[in-house]
């Protein structure tokens, strides 16, 4: 007998949608797939009444140790409080990146999964991000000890540098090529995840836009130019290539940026393109007269309705292989009332309005399917971050994660939805179709009707399993 049955759903497999199929679990794994006729009895069963079932969503790209603090205790908060949000939106795991702190970066892995233990309501694996010439020599340490991603800063310098702990310079050309040498000593496939936009020449049209007087997100969009981050792909792009090490692009918010990752995957680049919910969920004009202001001022800042296009395209054909959130546990402390120019940019908790936001502007306008969401969002960012062997796919020996999406569901996004941290929204307002109605993690239902139902944290810590990208 199974644990759990969940039948009388639209399954979302990796080969495809199956109409009217069942799930069943058994424990923490999923058991078997296929019409509820021949799947035999459960302890309970789910009827979900013709509801998607979605794999358990895996976000490649949160900075939980980098909100309002950038410190271990502040880190443990954010798991305690934060990834509740995490579960409302049906996002089961996650890479999160270290606190950003100069630390050897073995003893920054160990206090950060240290913050998270017993605190983290999804599971969880860790990016060690690389500040210094030490933490470049400390890479294959890191690999040892179970790190297989690496975040660097290539989109700064000068004071915005230093304030993340780099020097003014930032990461360097040299700095990176010397980081994936480090990394292609070890036998294991490691990602170098960079931030590309180029930085000197945006400082530069950021001081010219703020002597003009402009202080709005369309400036704050304009500053940073629509090849910033293309050329710094084809450059760092060139020495991931030459040395043989797997580049990941995050965030990637330009439509020749997507030009550029399929120039170089033409080339046979092992390179992988991120994007985020938000760049595919407005404009820095919507956003701009929703009256957001300076809680949506992001970087790289949210674009242009051409770029949104790009990137819908992207999804779809393929250059673009994983959505992310960016998610930082941020509150109105750096936003309400700063000078917008000196104002810190990032984003706020963004899990919890993933799948509304990408149902609506994706799924119900025709950009999209659910098949290719379910790539994007779970099953390729599992693979990618060592976690593909159980995350991400709903299929048997899986991990029994899944988020129930009532398709026709209608709702209005906004901070009363939030159960973590965060304080405020840049959606608040927005009408969306489509929303998580129930979340399940290893075969235990954590969440349904968008509160948490599980009485503690469930999360664990994702050891790294099967490399997804061959050098």
């Amino acid at each position: 007998m199974f644990d759990l049955l969940l039948k009388n759903g639209r399954v979302v497999t990796p080969e495809g949608v199956l109409e009217d199929a069942a799930v069943a679990v058994r424990g923490e794994k999923i058991a078997a797939v296929g019409p509820a006729r021949e799947l035999g009895a459960a302890k309970r069963e789910i009827d979900l009444g013709g509801k998607v079932l979605f794999p358990g969503m895996f976000d490649p790209h949160c900075h939980l140790g980098s909100g309002d603090e950038r410190t271990y205790e502040y880190m443990a908060a954010s798991f305690e409080k934060d990834t509740r949000d995490f579960l409302i939106g049906g996002v089961t795991s996650m890479a999160t990146t270290t606190v950003l702190t100069q630390d050897p970066l073995v003893e920054n892995l160990k206090r950060s999964r240290e913050a998270a233990r017993g605190r983290s309501w999804a599971d969880f694996r860790l990016t060690s991000v690389i500040l210094t010439d030490e933490h470049v020599e400390q890479i294959p340490a890191a690999i040892e000890d179970g790190a297989l991603s690496f975040k660097f800063y290539c989109g700064y310098c000068g004071d915005q540098a230093e304030r993340m702990g780099m020097n003014r310079d930032g990461v360097p050309s040299d700095m990176f090529y010397r980081a994936c040498e480090q990394a292609v000593k070890t036998d294991k496939r490691a990602l170098m995840m960079i931030h590309a936009e180029e930085p000197h020449v945006r400082r530069m049209l950021g001081q010219r836009l703020k002597a003009s007087g402009r202080e709005d997100l369309v400036a704050w969009a304009e500053h940073s130019p629509q090849w910033s981050e293309a050329v710094q792909v084809a450059l760092y792009g060139e020495i991931a290539n030459e040395l043989k090490a797997a580049l990941y692009v995050v965030h990637i918010s330009r439509a020749p940026t997507v030009d550029m990752i399929e120039y170089l995957r033409s080339r046979g680049h092992a390179i992988i393109g991120e994007t985020l919910a938000c760049f595919l969920s407005t404009t820095a004009h919507d956003r701009q007269a929703s009256g957001a202001g300076l809680k949506a001022k992001i970087q790289p800042p949210i674009r242009f309705q051409e770029d949104q296009d790009r990137l819908w395209r992207g999804l779809k054909e393929g250059s673009l292989t994983a959505i992310g959130t960016d998610t930082i546990p941020y509150t109105s402390k750096y936003k309400s009332g700063k000078p917008f120019w000196e104002a810190r940019p990032g984003l706020n908790i963004q899990t919890i309005d993933t799948l509304p936001l990408l149902l609506t502007e994706g799924l119900h306008k025709g950009r999209t399917d659910l098949a290719t969401l379910a790539r994007a969002l779970a099953e390729n960012p599992a693979r990618y971050f060592g976690a593909g062997d159980r995350k991400g796919r709903i299929a048997t020996g899986y991990d029994a994660d899944f988020a129930v999406i009532d398709l026709d569901k209608r709702g209005t996004l906004g901070h009363a939805r939030m159960r973590g941290g965060s304080d405020y929204s840049i959606w608040e307002g927005k009408e969306v179709r489509g929303m998580t109605v129930m979340t399940i993690l290893r075969g235990q239902v954590v969440c349904e009707n968008g509160e948490i139902v599980s009485e503690t944290p469930r999360g664990a810590y994702l050891p790294p399993e099967k490399a997804g990208v061959a050098r």
